[in-house]
């Protein structure tokens, strides 16, 4: 199985980027294009599987995350929450047909497709979500029937029905155990799924929700996704998010040529990833691993934390997610999204594992929005060893953050805090002009011109330049820093 799964390899080229689908931009592969032009995904939203949302419950969530700057969902194939309805029919006592489908299921997700197309809205699909596999769910055993044969293969009774006997254990593992029977039913659905999605080019894949399912079942699928692109003639972009952020660049990494992005968002919390300085340098590590095999886009769709973090520890605070959304963006991140702020299954005992689109996050995505009018981030790069200490400090005391395009543009993001740092523009320049963007009122300061220093002559060791920096209050601020020429 895995000779076979390795022998196919999907083209990544950037055809897609000429009819206006997603995919990387042709001249900086760390982030996105699409309908031509460069792209940075940036979202919130209140659930992970809005296609199962309707009317305006879904279109004014939309209009919300567009209305603020956000252009970017996550969209699980899920439906163990209240209010959501299975793909498959279902009969008067409960029963589910694989052989059918439930028209209600795929005439939402058709919705949700042609309303977030309509907006300019990025949808990042995944396909399989383990925690949707409870014994009540319809792929599971006696709650779904065969009406032509067993599992085992016999025939069954003119008009008998007989109920599958598939186990969470058979689902996950249906590709290497060639379970045929069961694996019919996974490509149908899927392939339904794709009748969809491929008659739209603003959808990124992702198989497992968090998986720890092994390359066998991943890569399958993977492919699967692949080939159907190239049947209808587009290319597909698929990534796979493990449990574990750094198990998902090695996968990544381990078959280059049938995934086309990297997704580490677990680095988003606490438990999984990190929190501070420590958040950051794990994506500078990825990224420069990820450069030696050719940069390809780093995604976040779920940035963890919300509330004061006290009712669930592994996800972190709501402040925590705010400087992580940022973070994300300026160690080069081709996107970052808020994750839901509630555990909506676990109606015993919900936690909070995001902050959804709330008021903050809201002014947040603003904000961003703002930087963006005036940084052109697609030329710039994270260059964190421009900076130095104004004053004796550890590094982890002393938080800031840096973009640049040496020679032309540098932005600094500063979390909450009273901070005072040195950049230098590295390249020989007199004069810059400086512009606070106060983060949390949304508005730039006054554009000041400011002398570089610089020690030393041209001619000398260790000559370096310097633009003193310091934050104007203890909220949250991005500098931009331009060389006038």
């Amino acid at each position: 199985m895995t000779a076979l799964l390795l022998s196919w390899s999907a083209p990544f080229g950037f055809a897609a980027e000429e009819d206006g689908s997603i995919s990387p931009f042709s001249d900086n592969p760390w982030y996105w294009a699409y309908r031509g032009e460069p792209v940075l995904l940036r979202g919130a939203t209140d659930d992970d599987n809005l296609f199962q949302w309707t009317g305006e419950t879904l279109t004014n969530h939309l209009d919300l995350l567009v209305s603020v700057g956000g252009n970017y969902v996550r969209n699980t194939m899920s439906d163990r929450e209240t209010g959501n309805v299975y793909a498959f029919k279902e009969d008067d006592e409960g029963v589910y047909d694989l052989d059918q489908w439930n028209d209600e299921y795929w005439d939402r997700f058709e919705t949700f497709l042609r309303e977030t197309h309509k907006r300019g809205i990025i949808v990042q699909l995944t396909l399989w979500d383990q925690f949707d596999l409870s014994p009540e769910h319809p792929w599971l055993s006696n709650k779904n029937i065969d009406t032509t044969s067993t599992s085992a293969g016999t025939e069954a009774a003119s008009g008998q029905e007989v109920f599958h006997e598939f186990s969470r254990s058979d689902f996950y593992n249906a590709v290497e155990d060639n379970n045929e029977n069961l694996l019919q039913y996974q490509r149908k659905y899927v392939d339904k799924l794709l009748s969809y999605t491929l008659s739209y080019g603003h959808v990124l894949y992702n198989i497992n929700n968090e998986s720890s399912e092994g390359a066998v079942w991943e890569n399958y699928w993977a492919q699967h996704l692949n080939q159907a692109g190239r049947e209808a003639g587009r290319d597909v972009y698929v990534t796979s998010m493990q449990f574990d952020p750094s198990n998902s660049v090695r996968h990544v990494m381990s078959f280059p040529d049938i995934y086309g992005f990297y997704e580490i968002s677990q680095n988003n919390q606490d438990s999984r990833g990190a929190r501070g300085h420590g958040h950051w340098d794990n994506i500078m590590h990825w990224r420069q691993k990820i450069a030696s095999h050719g940069p390809k886009p780093m995604n976040n769709e779920k940035v963890y934390g919300g509330g004061d973090g006290v009712n669930n520890y592994s996800a972190g605070t709501e402040t925590e997610a705010i400087n992580r959304f940022w973070r994300n963006i300026f160690a080069g991140s081709a996107s970052s999204r808020f994750h839901r702020p509630t555990d909506l299954d676990n109606t015993v005992n919900p936690r909070t594992w995001g902050s959804g689109l709330n008021a903050r996050v809201q002014t947040n995505l603003k904000a961003m929005d703002m930087l963006l009018e005036e940084l052109d981030i697609f030329s710039t790069s994270p260059h964190n060893d421009l900076l130095s200490h104004a004053v004796a400090a550890t590094p982890a005391a002393v938080e800031a953050y840096v973009l640049a395009n040496i020679g032309k543009q540098y932005a600094v993001y500063f979390p909450q805090g009273r901070y005072m740092v040195n950049l230098d523009p590295w390249v020989y320049v007199d004069r810059v002009e400086v512009r606070w963007l106060d983060i949390d009122q949304l508005t730039w300061s006054e554009p000041e011109v400011v002398e570089v220093r610089w020690e030393g002559s041209e001619l000398d060791w260790g000559d370096r330049g310097t633009i003193s920096l310091k934050t104007p209050s203890n909220r949250s601020y991005v500098v931009l820093v331009t060389a006038i020429e």
